[in-house]
């Protein structure tokens, strides 16, 4: 049996797949975030992923280090996560919904050391890291204690890093029949599976724009919507849950990912794909 020279999808990362198609769509958004419409292309996406991987290598990340993500819309999800695993480490998102003690038993249970937030959850952010083994928060925007994500941007670029089909992608956690939170590791091969899976049946193409509401549930599914939409060259617009229908129709929405318990208005157009909350 002959062997082509071209891996399967299951042998390489997201982040290394979504790194690769991203040079070729130049100018096209790919983020929108915030009411201004503030907006990146899928080139400087690909340019901030690689330096904020640099920069958190600098800071000490390692391989297979887990680090935490808690943050409160779309855009810094993507960047966060996609900068985590470019760097060869494994994000493992925090639900909006959790308690202080509870992040911080999430935190300490991972063996996590680096944290990432945002205002306005940076204060819980930082209450759950003086509760674990987290010595180091950082921030997309200004908040006291913290390190600005923009500042680990000058160290350069790195190429993200590999991954065999069944290191862990994403560290997820769930609530468990007893009532705490366990670990439920979503391997690269696992991620493209849901990949396939939504190729097959979302139907989204790159000339749609995807309303993308707050992270939600446990991350599994979000995290695969939202690079799925990313991969498929579609714009996605990061927006709070209660502005969801402006949003959409300010930027011409085609289809809306939100937790199942949001309510966004009657959009005929809109396609929804609901999350678990």
């Amino acid at each position: 049996m002959t062997m082509g020279t071209e891996a399967p999808l299951d042998a390489v990362t997201v982040t290394q797949r979504l790194l690769a198609v991203a040079p070729s769509r130049g100018e096209r958004r790919a983020l929108v975030e915030g009411p201004a419409g503030q907006s990146c292309t899928y080139a400087e996406l690909a340019g901030t992923v690689r330096s904020a991987a640099a920069g958190l290598a600098w800071r000490g990340l390692q391989p297979r280090d887990v680090v935490g993500v808690y943050v409160p819309d779309a855009a810094c999800y993507v960047l966060a996560v996609h900068a985590i695993r470019a760097a060869g480490g494994v994000p493992t998102p925090l639900a909006a919904a959790l308690t202080v003690p509870e992040m911080a038993g999430q935190l300490a249970d991972c063996g996590a050391r680096m944290l990432l937030t945002a205002p306005p959850l940076a204060a819980a952010a930082l209450a759950a890291a003086d509760r674990s083994w987290v010595r180091q928060v950082i921030s997309f925007g200004e908040a006291p204690g913290t390190t600005l994500f923009s500042s680990l941007l000058g160290m350069g670029t790195v190429r993200p890093a590999t991954g065999r089909p069944h290191d862990p992608a994403l560290l997820p956690y769930t609530r468990q029949p007893e009532g705490g939170l366990g670990p439920e590791p979503l391997s690269h091969h696992d991620l493209s599976g849901l990949l396939r899976k939504l190729e097959n049946e979302a139907g989204i193409g790159e000339k749609d724009v995807v309303l993308a509401a707050p992270p939600a549930g446990d991350g599994r599914s979000y995290t695969a919507l939202v690079d799925h939409a990313l991969l498929c060259g579609a714009t996605v617009v990061s927006a709070p849950a209660d502005e969801l229908a402006a949003a959409a129709d300010l930027h011409q929405g085609t289809a809306i990912i939100v937790a199942g318990s949001v309510a966004v208005g009657a959009h005929e157009r809109l396609r929804v794909f609901a999350v678990a909350s």
